[in-house]
Order: structure tokens, then sequence, then C-alpha cells
């Protein structure tokens, strides 16, 4: 048997590698060929869109059923960001963090033909995914959870009709009356094609696994005055929970009948997770860092996060020292009972390294002291201003300001933030920015500390959004929404975006790492000021006089922090 396995070895090396599978056929997610997912015609009109989230995932496998098997796929990231918007509010708490990720090769069968970037989207709900967990551009990364279809985004390429051929469709009712009155009432749409992405959506469990810095991994003896020295090592921030918002609650994902049932459908509060946790367990390797001269011992740290749920899985460790590749096996018990209950979750960073590693390293601490706000990027005029429902003109806080047997309608100017930053890929979120003003300096007190090489860098990062009035709506059904804002302004809120503030990305090459304090104003984003009165800020054009435009200048937030270089 061990001849066996040692000539297929030698049999796929010569062969190049593993070879990467096929991708799965997009065109299998409608429905019409078993999928899940339930595109739109050629012409949607507005309520035709509750379609295209009924429901807005679907598993590849079996996709009219809400429960799949999990899958494990590895890959490194390539492209990433936290909370900035742009998600469906009414199946969402809080916007997705997306990882965007080349997959091994042996993983790559689980991309779709509608992935036309060749990268798996891994995308978690933030506030159920907490930002010390996220991965960075650059790190390997190990998900496992529910691979899916997203529904909502069909690639619809149109064919034509069974018998009014000049006629483009997408489905067969494009084809048929009402829609086409020339159409006969059994045409049928043929030829057309859909590039629904496969993605991770959500994982349920991740491994972001990073390198190219340094950790202490010795508590060393007690009383010690000199504490024990870092070394080289790789990092896995490890997160499993069977929260993950919206696409993980059976309510949200189920499909109706009927799409009108979308609008009297109430999913919140979430209350039916459907995330096998306990089915398997979370596998994966972890890298050493290169092996210096002599090394045979490996060390390893862990530093346990509050688990969701309070009951964390057991954690076991396997070196595998030998080879070309020494790793540490990690195995996540999630099957295993503590105590006689299955895990709840697990949460935690994971550091391993070489014993007596002599490679010098920098402790750089990065403080971030303050968010400061160049352009609050709020519109004069709100998307949806409160005024009563039946005498719109009125502006009302409450019912009690309305005529008698009037409610209070809208959401009014929309102060809120949401911002995030990282050191060298690991990310934290800023608080205090439930209610943002132009020239307001926010305190801070995020910390970073790094152990870095000589030739390393410290790179930081930070980005957001400045909310608009379809962030008001996170977290609340469709029923709910346009009971609060009404119909029409609801409609209009849902229609709004969410505004970039910009971003924040500057690198500090070694020995010295940027020591010393600093202040950086954000490039690109929105927001400017008028075209003539130069000393207005905007956001839009009504914001200025009249016959004055906003020209979009960028840069709406600085960052104030601290780079020290505490040893060497």
């Amino acid at each position: 048997m061990a001849r066996r396995r040692w000539l297929s070895l030698v049999l796929l090396l010569l062969a190049g590698g593993p070879a990467a599978a096929a991708p799965v056929d997009s065109d299998l997610a409608a429905a019409r060929m078993g999928g899940g997912c339930h595109p739109t015609g050629i012409q949607p009109a507005l309520l035709d869109m509750l379609t295209l989230v009924n429901p807005e995932w679907a598993p590849v496998t079996n996709g009219p059923v809400v429960d799949s098997e999990p899958v494990l796929v590895h890959g490194v990231v390539q492209g990433m960001h936290g909370d900035t918007s742009g998600d469906f509010p009414a199946t969402h708490v809080r916007a997705d963090v997306n990882h965007f990720v080349r997959l091994d090769a042996e993983d790559a069968g689980r991309l779709a033909t509608g992935n036309g970037d060749l990268l798996l989207h891994f995308e978690w709900e933030a506030g159920a995914y907490p930002a010390w967990a996220w991965a960075s551009p650059g790190d390997r990364i190990v998900g496992l959870g529910r691979w899916i279809f997203d529904c909502g985004h069909p690639g619809a390429i149109p064919g034509s009709c069974s018998a009014s051929a000049a006629r483009q469709c997408v489905v067969d009712g494009d084809c048929r009356p009402p829609l086409c009155a020339t159409c006969g009432a059994s045409e049928t749409c043929l030829g057309s094609h859909f590039g629904y992405s496969a993605e991770l959506h959500p994982p349920y469990a991740t491994a972001a696994i990073r390198s190219g810095r340094g950790a202490v991994l010795s508590s060393g003896r007690r009383n010690r005055p000199v504490p024990p020295p870092a070394v080289p090592a790789t990092r896995a921030d490890i997160y499993v929970s069977a929260d993950a918002g919206g696409a993980g609650d059976r309510c949200v994902l189920m499909h109706r009948m009927m799409d009108a049932t979308l609008l009297s459908t109430e999913c919140f509060p979430l209350a039916q997770p459907i995330a096998p946790l306990n089915s398997r367990d979370f596998v994966f390797d972890l890298p050493l860092p290169p092996r210096p001269r002599g090394a045979r011992q490996a060390l390893s740290r862990v530093i346990m996060h509050d688990t969701p749920g309070g009951r964390p899985a057991r954690l076991r460790l396997r070196p595998r020292l030998r080879g070309r590749e020494p790793h540490l096996h990690v195995v996540v018990h999630l099957k295993k009972k503590v105590r006689g209950q299955l895990p709840s979750g697990f949460a935690a960073t994971l550091l391993a390294g070489w014993k007596k590693d002599r490679t010098p390293l920098t402790h750089v601490r990065v403080t971030v002291d303050a968010l400061v706000i160049e352009n609050a990027l709020r519109p004069a005029q709100p998307v949806a201003p409160r005024t009563c429902s039946t005498s719109d003109s009125v502006a009302c806080a409450t019912a009690a300001d309305c005529p008698a047997g009037e409610s209070c309608l809208g959401a009014g100017p929309v102060r809120s933030w949401r911002m995030q930053a990282a050191a060298n890929g690991e990310w934290q979120e800023l608080p205090g920015l439930d209610r943002v003003e132009t020239g307001d300096v926010i305190p801070q007190t995020l910390v970073y500390d790094q152990y870095l090489p000589a030739g390393g860098a410290l790179h930081l990062v930070a980005q957001g959004v400045a909310h608009e009035c379809v962030d008001t709506m996170y977290g609340k059904s469709l029923a709910t929404e346009l009971v609060e804002l009404g119909f029409n302004k609801g409609i209009a809120c849902l229609a709004s975006v969410a505004r970039s503030p910009g971003d924040l990305d500057v690198t500090y090459p070694g020995p010295d790492f940027g020591a010393g304090d600093h202040e950086t104003v954000s490039t690109g984003g929105e927001g400017g000021r008028c075209s003539t009165s130069t000393g207005l800020l905007c956001v839009v054009d009504a914001d200025c006089p009249s016959g004055e435009s906003c020209t979009e200048t960028g840069g709406a937030f600085a960052l104030r922090y601290r780079i020290e270089k505490l040893s060497s």
C-alpha cells in the first residue's frame, strides 16, 4: 500500500500536479434546469425584482432545497473589502465582508462558468464575522460552508422565441402574451444562458493564514526581567460560528410560491440558523516559516477569543516537520462534545514558528488616535425626509407632529458611517460613528503590534462608507420597511446608494517603518466642493448655489495615528 501511494505521488509530480477540475455550468442554477434560482424576463417590471431574492442564494447541488452539505475550499485572497454597504437590506442584518479567492487547483471545480474573474467569493456578514478574523490580499484562506449560486445576479444572455425567432427572450414568459402580443400562448424561449456565479456564502468556518511577521511564542520563566524574544511565525485567525446573518437563516432562504409573499413575510429577528456546525470537523494545515539551520522543534501558541454561544470546540495540533513543507495539522473538533455538549463555535488566533529561531525582528506598534471627518458626505436634502403621511409638506419627528390620524413617514438625514482599518492585513473596526458631522475629530484607541523583519514593511489600510437611506433598512423585512417609510419613500430608499469616503493605503518600509506621528487624508471617494463657491462642501449638485455643480474632490476623512519602533 505504501509503495502504491509513493508511485501515485511520483506520477502526479511527473504530470505537473493535480489537474484543475472543470467549473460547474451556471445554467444549472436556473429553475428550468432543476436549480433554485428564478430569473426575471428581458424587461423586468419593478416588483419583478422580488423574483431575484426569492431566494437570493440557492445551493449549487439540489438547488430547490435550503439545506446543503458544506464544502471545504482553500486558496489565496486576491482582494477583499469589509462593510461598505451595497447589499439588499431585507436579507441582511449588515452588509457582507467579501473575500475574492484564487482557489487551489484541486478546488477549482467549486467555480462556475459564471465566475468570469475565476475567483470564488467568500461572503459573510460583518457583525456576525468579527474584523480580527478577516483575511487580506496575499493571505491564504480556508473556508467551510454553504456552496451556492448567487441568484440575485443572473448574468443572462438572451436567446430567441421558439416561433417568433426575431424576438429576444430570457424566460418563456418573454415569448407569450401579454409581454409579447404577437406570440403564441405556448411559445418557449430557446438558447438563453446564465452567468450565475458560485460562492461560499456564507462560510461558517474560516482560517485566515498570514506570513511575513513574527510573534512571541514562549511565555518564558516567571519573573524573568527580559521578556522572551519574538520569532518569525505564521498566524492563523480561526473563526467558527453558526451565525451568518440573513444568508444563513432558513426564513430568508426559503423560496415562496408567490414573489409578493415577500412583502408580508417577517424573518427578523433571525432565529433559524441553518449552518450544520457539528456535522464535520474543520481541518486545515498551517505552514511553518522557513526552517532556520539546525531547527528541529516547532513552537505554537493559542490565543483564545470569545466563542459564539460560549462553548468552544477543542483544538488539536499535530506537527508534520519532515519534508519540504513542514506544517502543523490543525483540527477544530466540531463533532466532539465538551462536557456533554456539542461546541457552539470556536474563535482563536494560532501562532506557530521554530524554537530558537534567531532571525532579528523589530517590534512596531501602531496606535490609531482619531478619525477626522473632512466631509460627512450628507446631502442637504434627505432621500426620504420625515413628513406626515397625508400632509406630505409637513415635516415631523413623530406622529404627534402630524394632524390627527396621520403617521410620520421617512428616514430623515442619515448621519452614520462604518469604517475599518488594518495594519499588515489585521483588521479592526472603528467605533463611535453612529453620528458623524463634518469637522468631527472622533477619538480612537486601536492598537496593532507587529514584529517585522528589517526587509519588511508596515502596510496601513483604512476603508469604509458614509451611510445613506438604504442603510437604515438593514435587519428589517420589506413589510416593516414599507410601513415605516411609506411605499414611495421606501422605493426611493431602496434605490439610494451609500457613499465612499475614499481609501487610505500607505506603506512604510523598514528599518524605520515610518516611526512618528501621522495624519493621512484618504484619496478618492465621493464628495467635493461647489464649482464656483469653492469654500462650500457638497455631495450632489443640489447642495450648491443655483447654477453651480458639485466638483468631486474626494478625501472625505483623515486618520491620525502614531507608529512606534519599540525594539529590534
